[in-house]
């Protein structure tokens, strides 16, 4: 066998039966770089994929969990004295039989050479179930021929639609790749270059099991045939350019949810590079981030208050921190009459999930790429300006729209609520950014009234990160120019952003809400502080089993939240207001959990 530049020495390939062709599972050995270099990891592969992968074998003492992704074996492990962990595979393609390698290789290649000239394939989700139904019809027949009679139709039924599984994984899927992008406990997947002699990494999400290491190298090392393919299946998804003309190829794969960013040569001088940035599945509610500790239940009473207020609140943060968490859980704190404009460019935010709860929500989608004809998002935010009022929630705000932005928000053309996103590590990083990079005047940011600013916090050794918001300031015009006052930051010694002396029912943003919702500024205040006892109440019930508690749900929040706006502000006070929630929830948390 031809051995590759650059990579280990293959040093055995199993020996098939004299009546089988050489189709066989290749080993090769590969020195280990985390014990001594004269220590070897004997790596496999089927003859249909390029892969190779190390044998799982990890002591039990370093194993955190366990689990399985669409029938492949997932291990989870803590290695001792890294500060990465370890992120398993163990496909069960690896270890098929020869006669199922055989069958498998020659429907592969039968396949492929018999898809009609007339067959439209728009993309590969259409292309799949065609494959699939005659991958098995074909792989029936070789089954029942290897064992020289029909033997049991049930039996070989079962292994035909097993193998044609497998087959459709290798030819219209994403081969070992898929079952990355298919495990929901997965954020980030790292392909560095080459792909062939350095594991896949993977960033776990924050939520996994206590005691794993969100940074793992996986035991996965892509071949060059394999990475080929994923890079023209994701050209034949978007329809996008990438060669050494077009280096960078950027698309959001709506099919897998994802973000997914390809780098080439020359721009990559040793081969293609993959960045996988996988979207949240559904919306958080505000209960689990204060479960979590990403922020206090008073904190969420009050951005309630400014959602409810009509207020215009800016989420800052750098990449990965939670901006779009943290924006799509506000967005389910707006009351169902409330109606809602989402303007993105990658569809990060479930707005299908939103109007399944009721919601009155309409999408529109800009593209800042030549390659694409789509509106821009300054185009979309005056097309948003048009449709009645609204509250607007942009993706991002980074462009020409910001200045679209604060002049209809001066002009009162913005009638309710304006929620975004900005990249910025401070509340004094989102003025710099907007009036230094995208020209929006001081005077003009003077609309802004809340920027929360998210943050990861990050454990000694970097294993881990947690996100918290780290401050909320507001905004106040001072002549010319703007103040930020702080409202609530992080101090010494606490685990969340605390209150600050200028939180009071005479702070600018308190004041505001009290105007849109009729009431005094210390109302209002009475009403958030009453409020966050019902967040602490629903907090609580998380603790411990956040995955099966029905109160964790997004459609139970938006009840809550309904019940809580009815009764509140009504004239006996929030005190009674809550009482009466409090026997609605005794009612309802336990139904269907």
């Amino acid at each position: 066998m031809t051995e590759r530049p650059g990579s280990p020495k293959v040093v055995s390939a199993s020996p098939p039966p004299a009546s089988i062709p050489k189709i066989s599972l290749l080993r090769k050995a590969r020195c280990s770089l985390q014990t001594s270099l004269s220590s070897q990891n004997i790596e496999t592969r089927p003859c249909f994929t390029s892969s190779w992968i190390t044998p799982p074998n990890t002591p039990e003492n370093e194993v955190v969990s366990t689990y399985s992704v669409a029938g492949v074996d997932v291990t989870i492990a803590a290695q001792e004295g890294l500060s990465s962990g370890a992120y398993l595979l163990n496909p069960p393609e690896y270890h098929l039989n020869p006669n199922h390698l055989q069958a498998l290789s020659e429907a592969m290649e039968q396949i492929v050479d018999a898809i009609p000239e007339d067959f439209e394939m728009h993309s590969l989700s259409a292309v799949r179930p065609y494959i699939k139904t005659r991958a098995k019809d074909i792989l029936y027949i070789r089954l029942a021929s290897k064992n020289n009679s029909d033997g049991n139709s049930r039996d070989l039924d079962r292994d035909a639609d097993y193998l044609s599984e497998i087959l459709c994984k290798y030819t219209a899927g994403f081969g070992v790749l898929e079952t990355l992008l298919e495990d929901r406990n997965i954020q980030d997947i790292y392909v560095d270059s080459p792909s062939s002699q350095t594991p896949i990494h993977v960033v776990l999400r924050s939520d996994v099991t206590a005691g794993v290491r969100q940074k793992c190298r996986t035991n996965v090392f892509i071949g060059k045939r394999d990475l080929q393919g994923f890079v023209s299946r994701i050209k034949f998804e978007t329809g996008l350019p990438f060669s050494e003309a077009h280096p960078v190829l950027e698309a959001d794969i709506s099919r897998l949810r994802a973000r997914v960013t390809l780098v080439g040569p020359p721009l990559s001088e040793r081969g293609t590079a993959i960045a996988i940035r996988k979207h949240s599945e559904g919306v958080w509610p505000m209960s689990v981030l204060i479960s979590k500790g990403c922020l206090s239940p008073l904190l969420a009473s009050f951005l309630w208050a400014c959602v409810m207020g009509r207020r215009t609140l800016l989420i800052a943060g750098s990449r990965g921190a939670g901006k779009t968490t943290l924006l799509g859980s506000l967005m389910l704190e707006f009351p169902l009459s409330q109606r809602m404009i989402l303007i993105e460019d990658t569809p990060e935010i479930p707005f299908r999930r939103l109007q399944d709860l009721g919601y009155d929500i309409q999408a529109l989608r800009f593209s800042d790429s030549v390659e694409r004809k789509a509106s821009s998002a300054e185009n979309s935010l005056r097309v948003s300006l048009r449709m009645g009022e609204s509250a607007i929630v942009i993706g991002e705000v980074r462009g020409e729209e910001a200045k679209v932005l604060y002049e209809s928000m001066r002009a009162g053309s913005a009638g309710s609520a304006v929620l975004g996103t900005i990249h910025a590590n401070s509340a004094k990083g989102v003025l710099d950014r907007a009036v230094e990079d995208l020209g929006v005047s001081e005077r003009a940011f003077s609309s802004t009234d809340v920027i929360a600013v998210i943050g990861l916090i990050r454990s000694h050794d970097g294993s881990r990160f947690d996100r918290r918001i780290v401050e909320v300031a507001e905004v106040r015009s001072a002549g010319s120019g703007v103040e930020l006052v702080p409202l609530f930051v992080m101090m010494p010694g606490c685990s969340c952003a605390k209150p600050t002396e200028a939180f009071t029912p005479g702070c600018k943003t308190i004041a505001g809400i009290a105007r849109a919702l009729g009431k005094s500024p210390e109302d209002i205040m009475d009403i958030v502080k009453t409020r966050a006892h019902a967040d602490q109440t629903l907090a609580d019930a998380l603790s411990g089993h956040l995955h099966s508690s029905m109160v964790g749900a997004d459609g139970f929040r938006v009840r809550s939240n309904e019940h809580l706006a009815g009764h509140l502000f009504n004239a006996h006070g929030p005190e009674t207001g809550l009482r009466e929630w409090k026997g609605w929830y005794d009612a309802n948390k336990s139904v269907n959990s």
